[in-house]
This record gives C-alpha cells, structure tokens and sequence, in this order.
C-alpha cells in the first residue's frame, strides 16, 4: 500500500547547521526507510520550510514507523494511504455501471 508522508520541523529543531546530528537524522533516514519499508517511490524536500515528503510503499504503518525512526524525534510526521487516482477513477466508473 502506498503512503504520504510529511515530515515537518522547525527552525528550532532543524539539525542543517549540525553536522553530528545532521548524519544521524535526515542523512540516515533514507537508508533507515529503505530497510524497513517495501519501496521508496520518491522524497522530496522544501528546505526553507523545514518539510520533508516521502512516498512509500509498505504493507504497516509500523514499518514506516520504523523507517523514520532517526527523524522521529526531530519534528512531527502526519502519515496518510493514498492511492492511485486512474484506478479509483475506474472502480467508482464501474461501479456506477
């Protein structure tokens, strides 16, 4: 199943200008998902807005949890299943037949 996720800090607890703690949350965070959960689809970053985007496809949110452990406690996280719009569009089609 795949899942948004946002990942949002902010300045205050934004480790850019510690390089210690940088290689210990956002720099292991990437090899942390791509342990625990099916795929990585894609990430994404708005570093002025402190926000982080990941897709991921995992079959529980605990592995996700799991993946994000390094940021865990950096920020806040709001995890969402999406999925994809053609075959929702498709099944609401046929059940509308």
């Amino acid at each position: 199943m795949l899942f948004h996720v946002t990942q949002h800090h902010d300045e205050h607890t934004c480790p850019a200008n510690d390089h210690d703690t940088m290689a210990v949350t956002f720099a292991a965070v990437m090899d942390t998902l791509n342990e625990h959960v099916n795929e990585v689809v894609g990430a994404w970053v708005d570093p002025p807005g402190h926000d982080f985007f990941f897709v991921v496809d995992a079959d529980d949110v605990a592995q996700i949890f799991q993946g994000l452990w390094p940021i865990i406690d950096v920020g806040t996280a709001k995890v969402q299943p999406v999925g994809d719009f053609a075959v929702m569009l498709a099944a609401r089609a046929a059940a509308n037949a």
